[in-house]
């Protein structure tokens, strides 16, 4: 099997608040991926380094960690789903807060 990582959807979160989608659902070729949350301010693009939330389930987040959506602090990762079918959204108090995300 040939697996190429590609970027994911977007890469930062435009404005505080609204959630984007970080991977979408049914990519072709989809093993799986991640999301990783800088740990540094300067890494994510803001002056105080903030969590980042994760929904996998297709729905857009919050800016809460609670029912689907998880809240990864400056540094951690989550692990994208292998063949998973839901689009994942990231949102971030924060204009302009950037994230890492590859899938493949």
């Amino acid at each position: 099997m040939t697996v190429v990582p590609v970027a994911g959807a977007h890469s930062f979160v435009s404005v505080g608040g609204t959630a984007v989608i970080a991977a979408t659902a049914n990519p072709t070729g989809y093993n799986g991926g991640y999301i990783v949350n800088p740990l540094t301010a300067s890494d994510q693009g803001i002056g105080t380094a903030e969590p980042l939330i994760v929904d996998p389930t297709g729905v857009s987040p919050g800016l809460n960690a609670n029912g689907t959506a998880i809240a990864l602090q400056p540094g951690q990762s989550w692990n994208l789903i292998p063949g998973q079918v839901t689009a994942t959204y990231v949102n971030a108090a924060t204009s302009n807060h950037k994230f890492s995300v590859v899938t493949y």
